[in-house]
Formats: structure tokens, C-alpha cells, sequence
């Protein structure tokens, strides 16, 4: 009998410059610091945790800071290839595209919507180039273009 999993709890991030990173993942994309140990780790979430007398690091995502960067050709060595969000709509993912060009986020893929399930798609890398999308469920009726 196989294991039952029933969600996804959190992703932790390996980043070199905790400071740089976590302005990228809170000013960019949103997410709030539930706590941090630091200059080791930083735990974030989407928001939808409320803060209370107990202190607690809820998080979706945690930055761990590490002295080296990736090589070169980790993204063809086994690992964790990325890390996806979900955007409420296809458009989010259009104007996140054109919010994170302007401030000079380096752009992978996209926006485009992938043809094995629909979902609108972008591909781009955080300060230390791990890979992020940001995808939206384009619902019954979407048109590839």
C-alpha cells in the first residue's frame, strides 16, 4: 500500500544572500515573514497565517542560507528542477510577466500556456537561479493560441 499524501507543507529554497533573496521573495512576489533564525533562515508564507503570542514560523517557503552557489550545470544533475505558485487567473500571470521585467527579473519561458493541461505558465529565476512558475488553471473552454 502506497503512502497517502494529502498536500504539499512547504518548499525550503537553498539562496547565498538571505537579505537579497528574501526582499525578492517578499517586494515581488508577495510572501510575508512568518519568523527567521538569523542569517541562516528566513519562513514565509502566502499570508494566511495570523500572527499570535506563540511566535510560530508558519511557512509555505523558507530561505536557507548556504556559502555556495549552484553549478553551472545543476540543471542537469538530479534535484529539484522548481518551485510553481498558483496565480488566481491567466491574466495574473500576464501582468506578473510584465511586472517582473521591469524589475529586471531574469524571464525563462513565457507566459505561455502548456499544451498537456492548459495551465497558463512563466518561467524565472530568483537572485541565486533557482527556477520559479507562476501558472494559472486557464479552466474548461481555453484556446492555445
Amino acid at each position: 500500500m502506497a503512502i497517502r499524501i494529502t498536500g504539499l507543507a512547504h518548499v525550503n529554497i537553498n539562496v547565498t544572500d538571505l537579505e537579497k533573496s528574501e526582499k525578492f521573495y517578499t517586494e515581488l512576489l508577495g510572501l510575508k515573514v512568518s519568523a527567521r533564525a538569523e542569517g541562516q533562515i528566513v519562513w514565509m508564507n502566502y499570508g494566511e497565517y495570523r500572527e499570535d503570542e506563540r511566535q510560530l514560523a508558519y511557512h509555505d517557503i523558507a530561505l536557507y542560507k548556504v556559502p555556495h552557489k549552484v553549478s553551472p550545470d545543476y540543471r542537469k544533475t538530479a534535484g529539484m528542477n522548481h518551485v510553481a505558485f498558483r496565480l488566481a487567473t491567466p491574466e495574473d500571470v500576464d501582468r506578473a510577466a510584465v511586472f517582473l521585467k521591469e524589475n529586471g527579473v531574469k524571464i525563462l519561458k513565457g507566459p505561455d500556456t502548456h499544451k498537456e493541461d492548459l495551465d497558463h505558465y512563466l518561467y524565472l529565476e530568483d537572485p541565486d537561479g533557482n527556477v520559479i512558475e507562476l501558472v494559472s488553471n486557464t479552466g474548461g473552454g481555453y484556446k492555445l493560441k
